[in-house]
């Protein structure tokens, strides 16, 4: 290598004390200190894969000529390096210098990746350290004593990401194949005794009195490990709440503060442990909770749980699979603020990252292992058994296991080939009972399942604690959707005593591409709604056996075969699409107001009938809701009524059926719009429902921007036109969706109101700004 010439990067030590930043007492040292090895690294494309016979892994290699990348970053997206074409798969071959602090020398030495995707060999001083299958989790070598204290050391990676079968993931997936050095890579030291596995459970949980208990794996020289002694401490926010002592305690902590996406409290685990008389610690944090299924329903903590949530994938504009913390940050505060309680990561590990902020802030967890759609040969192989699922397993498991927010373990993604229930293929079955099993083995505190969609996977079921379910009718499971009611009815009635989940409901959508609700055009916003307004509505009237609902996804993603334009926000996070309004109305606290319908499009002299129905998850009731509803259409209000009902506590209830008798003249697009008052008369919910009459027509959207005097937008603003209220989004913003005319609108921030006027055009959009 041509070291004189190499873009050699200022190394700056990161003290990370631990796995988090806490400060050590006198006496104490923490357990790991580290080198961040990120920034800029020489890189090299191979697409004839002539690296290894050119030596290109050798360290008197002149990498020169070598472009300049990022890291962590992907060669796909948001680099400047040259590649065969923009979805390259293949080769690529990073390099660059190390030079390790002079005091480190003597040291037990780890060179650590969060991820390489997909295949990593590594050398170091022309050693080779190894290789790695699986880019979505961490690995590390010991390069104790093959680093050099006495000059550059040169680190070279070669990364693959070739799509294969017999690998997971396989041959064909449907999310990009970013290849390279996508996460986090460090150089860290270690005392001669550290901590190599923490597991952190807690197999008793009330209110009054929790037991934890630990399995703490120590590594180190024979003649220290037998001397040591070990202590362990929990804490909560600085303070010591109890402690114990050994390798496998047992802790009882009196008045817990369990975690709960309401409330997530966070613990440290701290263990200390003693090295030539000088005490090492390690902290860890961790939540005390329970998940576990009764009957058909979820409990967390000892209460029944319904989860609502949406489903992400590690992929962003500019970024590819390579999300910075910023950007990690903000998809989870967004779905978090849409009142979801659940994210399902799909489908692979995602960065530590994702599961420290779904702690943190209170997101439960779906984490699952890339076993997409492979073939039955590729599950019945010992060798991908072998080489990459269960290392897969192993990796996810061991790695993540102590972090609150994930309850479920999922083995695979869409593998299942037989419909309406009847029995798989025996390759199939085989997987999902090995899988299942080995990943009760690794851990029995969590549910295990997989993602089987629609009717398949029969006689898979059985091995499952929640049946998942991908739920696309009206997409790719049937051309329609309303068929989604009775399919599940049939799932439950094969399985009567376990909950379904809906781990995916889709359609996909252009922001600009407008039609009619009944025009049912495939990559229209309004066909995408009425998608997902009918999944979600009719799963939670099934509340009694469906334990919850799952958007997919939060914003647009470059697929691997698909267009990718599921999201309610673009792949850019700057443009929202109408189907947002829905979500988060539908996702809005409880009690809810469902419209269930059967159908969007209506000739004259038919009856328009919906039932209304009301979603209750809290524990008490509400007696003496109103409910008041209107149609519009072009000739403004058409009808309109009231019904009264009490609101049972944990319940979905139908309250009422509204008829209409479409009147002849009277065309187009048409709205119904509901609203539920309490009996003091304050707003609980509101709910809508599109409809045409005679022919399709798109509606004109007004959306309204509400900002302060320097533009920057106003979430939660309260925007009301012709009697109906919505909240601003995060971005400022709300739809309506209106016939021709010119309305009046109020907007309301904080006590001060204005109000406007706007003109509205049928198969429309246009939009007006308030200011504050």
């Amino acid at each position: 290598m041509n070291v004189k010439n190499s873009s050699k990067i200022t190394i700056f030590l990161m003290l990370l004390c631990f796995v988090f930043c806490f400060s050590t007492v006198a006496g104490e040292i923490s357990d790991i200190e580290s080198i961040s090895l990120n920034g800029i690294w020489k890189f090299k494309a191979d697409p004839n894969n002539v690296g290894i016979n050119e030596k290109w892994n050798s360290t008197n290699f002149d990498d020169s000529s070598w472009e300049d990348i990022g890291v962590p970053g992907t060669w796909n997206e948001g680099q400047n390096v040259t590649i065969p074409v923009w979805n390259y798969d293949g080769i690529g071959w990073y390099r660059r210098v190390i030079d390790p602090p002079k005091g480190w020398s003597g040291e037990n030495i780890r060179l650590k990746f969060m991820a390489v995707y997909l295949i990593a060999d590594v050398w170091l001083n022309d050693t080779y350290l190894g290789n790695h299958k699986g880019g979505y989790t961490a690995f590390a070598f010991d390069v104790s004593k093959i680093i050099d204290f006495s000059k550059p050391n040169i680190l070279v990676v070669r990364a693959d990401n070739t799509k294969r079968p017999y690998q997971i993931p396989g041959a064909s997936i449907d999310w990009w194949n970013c290849g390279g050095i996508t996460r986090d890579v460090f150089l860290e030291k270690l005392p001669k005794v550290y901590m190599k596995k923490l597991f952190i459970k807690t197999p008793n949980v009330s209110l009054q009195k929790s037991t934890v208990k630990a399995e703490i794996f120590l590594e180190g020289a024979p003649e220290l490990l037998k001397n040591v002694t070990i202590k362990s401490e929990i804490l909560y926010k600085g303070k010591l709440i109890a402690s114990g002592k050994g390798k496998n305690p047992t802790i009882v902590i009196n008045k817990p503060k369990l975690w709960s996406p309401d409330s997530p409290n966070l613990y440290d685990f701290k263990v200390s442990w003693n090295v030539s008389d000088k005490w090492v610690t390690h902290y860890e944090k961790f939540g005390i909770r329970k998940i576990e299924t009764r009957g058909t329903e979820l409990y967390l903590n000892g209460k029944k749980i319904w989860l609502q949530g949406i489903a992400i994938h590690q992929d962003y504009a500019g970024m590819g699979s390579a999300v910075t913390d910023s950007a990690i940050r903000s998809d989870l505060e967004r779905i978090k603020k849409l009142n979801s309680n659940f994210v399902r990561l799909g489908h692979y590990p995602f960065s530590k990252k994702y599961l420290d902020i779904c702690d943190e802030i209170g997101l439960l967890v779906w984490s699952e292992i890339p076993t997409w759609q492979n073939s039955r040969e590729e599950l019945a192989s010992e060798q991908m058994w072998n080489e990459w699922v269960k290392p897969h397993l192993d990796d996810m498991i061991e790695q993540y296991y102590n972090h609150p927010s994930i309850i479920f373990w999922s083995v695979a993604n869409e593998i299942s080939q037989v419909w309406g229930g009847a029995k798989e293929h025996q390759e199939i079955i085989n997987y999902i009972k090995r899988s299942t099993d080995y990943v009760r083995s690794l851990d029995d505190t969590r549910l295990v399942s997989y993602a089987s969609a629609a009717s398949t996977g029969g006689g898979t079921w059985e091995y499952l604690d929640v049946n998942g379910k991908p739920l696309h009718y009206g997409w790719f499971h049937s051309p329609n959707v309303y068929d989604i009611g009775p399919e599940v009815d049939k799932i439950h009635n094969i399985m009567p005593n376990q909950p379904i989940f809906a781990v995916e409901l889709c359609g996909m959508s252009y922001p600009d591409n407008h039609k009619g609700y009944s025009q049912d055009e495939r990559f229209s916003v309004e066909y995408h709604d009425k998608l997902l307004r009918v999944d979600m509505q009719h799963l939670m009237i099934r509340k009694d056996f469906v334990c919850g609902v799952t958007l997919w996804t939060l914003a647009d993603l470059k697929g691997g075969r698909e267009k990718g334009t599921y999201g309610i926000l673009d792949r850019e996070r700057k443009q929202v699409k109408h189907i947002y309004e829905t979500i988060k109305n539908l996702y809005a606290k409880d009690p809810k107001l469902l419209i269930i319908d059967s159908k969007t499009g209506y000739k004259h002299g038919e009856k328009m009938e919906v039932d209304l129905w009301t979603f209750n998850r809290l524990e008490k009731g509400i007696k003496g809701c109103k409910i008041h509803w209107w149609i519009n259409g072009k000739d403004g209000k058409l009808a309109e009524g009231d019904f009264v009902t009490d609101v049972k506590p944990d319940s979905a209830k139908k309250i009422g059926t509204i008829s209409w008798q479409i009147p002849d003249n009277t065309s187009g697009f048409h709205s119904l719009l509901c609203t539920m008052t309490d009996s003091k008369g304050d707003l609980l919910f509101i709910n809508d429902y599109y409809f045409d009459v005679d022919k399709p027509e798109a509606p004109g959207i007004l959306w309204v921007k509400v900002v302060d005097k320097d533009d920057n937008p106003l979430s939660d603003a309260t925007v009301e036109i012709g009697g109906f209220t919505r909240l601003t989004d995060v971005f400022g913003r709300v739809p309506f969706l209106l016939h021709t005319g010119r309305y009046e609108v109020t907007a309301k921030v904080k006590g001060k109101m204005q109000k406007s006027e706007a003109e509205v055009e049928i198969g429309q959009t246009s939009e007006i700004t308030m200011r504050f």
